[in-house]
């Protein structure tokens, strides 16, 4: 990773709140311990209240350390703004739809689409990563380039963004996708035959695989990057106070990456989830 992600939903309502576990205390200076009353974004002490989504580690998934390291990270640039902030956990979708229905002042991790950028705006890049095209192992498929997938079957759960090399062929129905609840199901699918492909990142791929118990020598990574995108912080074009908000959260976050403190942040928490074996930063 080491600056080296998109969305999920389905219909279950936000879970619990997270607050540091003992690990991480003293990893980032300064991360919020308590949360308080909700209101949306306004330049005081008042708490913002934000929302993620779940089961895309190591980005955002309740079950670690911090909620996941983009939650860990937007919960240390709000507390370099001097700003209490709650940060809910839901369905992608769901957590979307309610940020634009003012329940939230903002959410994360997102790539840019076409309908995103007309509903939202975006901070700087949380995050850089590729994502790879993943066949099962028995499969016979070789490809090249992202054209060389026409006339496949690519599994995206609901709400997540095909991305700009994949887009034209979904539209155009050179390649069809499937659209489940979650990531998981798209790996079963996989491996059942049902689906050809699946886009993910490959710190994503390597968790679901590990969480589901399946070996990461079960699938096979094609042999390109489908594309290189950015995760950002967004919040709606539609409240007042977004202007603002993601002009604070690019400040500390130019803070953060001075004299490579963001280098540093992110390989302390990858260390942390990551203790014997850190991912390949070139293999996918």
């Amino acid at each position: 990773l080491r600056t080296e992600v998109s969305a999920m939903s389905d219909n279950r309502k936000p879970r619990r709140k997270h607050s540091p576990p003992p690990a991480l205390r003293g990893l980032a200076v300064g991360i919020l311990l308590g949360f308080f009353p909700a209101a949306v974004w306004a330049e005081s002490a008042s708490t913002v209240r934000l929302v993620t989504g779940d089961n895309y580690a190591p980005f955002s998934d309740q079950t670690l350390p911090e909620g996941g390291l983009a939650t860990h990270l937007v919960r240390y640039l709000f507390e370099q703004i001097v700003q209490p902030v709650e940060i809910d956990i839901t369905g992608w979708a769901t957590g979307y739809q309610a940020a634009l229905d003012g329940d939230y002042a903002g959410t994360f991790p997102y790539i840019e689409s076409e309908q995103r950028l007309e509903d939202y705006l975006f901070s700087d890049p949380l995050f850089t990563v590729s994502s790879y095209a993943y066949v099962d192992q028995s499969s016979t498929i070789n490809a090249s380039s992202p054209e060389d997938l026409a006339g496949l079957t690519l599994c995206l759960p609901e709400g997540f963004a095909h991305g700009p090399a994949l887009n034209p062929l979904v539209e155009s129905g050179s390649i069809t996708r499937l659209t489940p609840t979650d990531m998981p199901s798209c790996f079963a699918m996989l491996q059942s035959g049902e689906a050809d492909f699946v886009k993910i990142n490959r710190y994503v791929a390597r968790e679901l695989l590990r969480n589901a118990g399946v070996p990461h020598s079960a699938i096979r990574a094609l042999p390109f990057p489908v594309e290189t995108v950015s995760m950002h912080f967004i919040a709606p074009r539609n409240q007042s106070g977004s202007p603002a908000l993601i002009a604070s959260v690019n400040q500390a976050l130019a803070d953060l990456q001075q004299d490579n403190e963001y280098a540093r942040f992110v390989d302390d928490y990858l260390t942390i989830i990551y203790p014997r074996q850190m991912p390949s930063s070139s293999a996918p």
